[in-house]
């Protein structure tokens, strides 16, 4: 079940008038094993109650990841395809990134991994 699908069926049934209790038994009977918490019913209803009627989040503030951006992803990459044998050190150096950034973009985002050849 989507995060979407669930603040929907919560706002369907808030807007009929149904409690928390009867809310959270009904999402427990369309959704068996999948179903939200109950505290998780309890705070989405208390949103809609006062008046935040959006079925999506609101921006959070803080500071972006810098894996987020293409560019950057795209930059690390174009270092590793220049030189297979740079360190993430020089890429730290060259980009001024942190450590685990460099290391998330090369692992997590570019699906990369040291292979050694003996």
């Amino acid at each position: 079940m989507g995060k979407i699908e669930a603040r929907s069926g919560i706002k369907f049934l808030h807007l009929k008038d149904y409690s928390v209790w009867h809310t959270n038994d009904e999402t427990k009977a369309a959704y068996g094993d999948d179903c939200l918490l109950y505290d998780t019913v309890v705070r989405w209803k208390r949103d809609f109650q006062t008046g935040h009627m959006s079925l999506t989040d609101e921006p959070r503030p803080g500071r972006p990841s810098p894996t987020d951006s293409a560019d950057t992803v795209k930059k690390v990459e174009d270092l590793i395809l220049e030189d297979r044998r740079v360190t993430i050190h020089v890429i730290i150096h060259e980009t001024g990134l942190s450590y685990g950034s460099v290391w998330e973009i090369i692992h997590g985002e570019l699906d990369m991994s040291e292979v050694s050849a003996r």
